[in-house]
């Protein structure tokens, strides 16, 4: 289904481009959530008036992202988790956990998905990036350490 997105989505394109998606992904998510809407005739000839309403909020989003990139940038996120006693995790780092941790700490909530994550199996610490907006990215320190009983 070709759809005109109303906002720039990390690996679909960016506000006013016309792409094509999967006709459930449409549906279910992108219409119904304001992000896009079907690219027929009507609305591709509307996209002219519609483009600085788009850009406009596109412009709006990308000042939140960075309002949120200056709260993040730079700060520490202390996770504590099970592990042995040669500093391996029992379980994993997810994505969801570090967003929860975010919020815990910090009062600002971040999509699981834009945490950008390499697979962390043992304790100790290392640099993450969170995907706020199109190119915009916060570097946080993340710190893994032993759970306490």
């Amino acid at each position: 289904m070709d759809i005109i997105l109303l906002e720039s989505l990390s690996k679909l394109g960016k506000a006013g481009e016309i792409v094509t998606v999967k006709d459930g992904f449409a549906k279910n998510f992108l219409i119904p959530e304001k992000k896009a809407i079907i690219a027929n005739k009507k609305n591709k000839a509307d996209l002219e008036n519609r483009i600085t309403q788009i850009n406009a909020n596109n412009q709006k989003k990308m000042i939140e992202a960075n309002e949120i990139k200056e709260k993040l940038d730079g700060k520490k996120i202390l996770m504590e988790m099970e592990a042995n006693d040669d500093g391996s995790l029992y379980g994993t780092v997810s994505q969801k956990s570090v967003s929860e941790s975010i919020f815990a700490l910090h009062k600002i909530k971040i999509l699981p998905d834009a945490v950008i994550l390499d697979p962390i199996k043992e304790l100790g610490e290392t640099e993450i990036q969170i995907s706020l907006y199109e190119d915009i990215k916060a570097n946080v320190h993340l710190e893994i350490a032993k759970k306490t009983q």
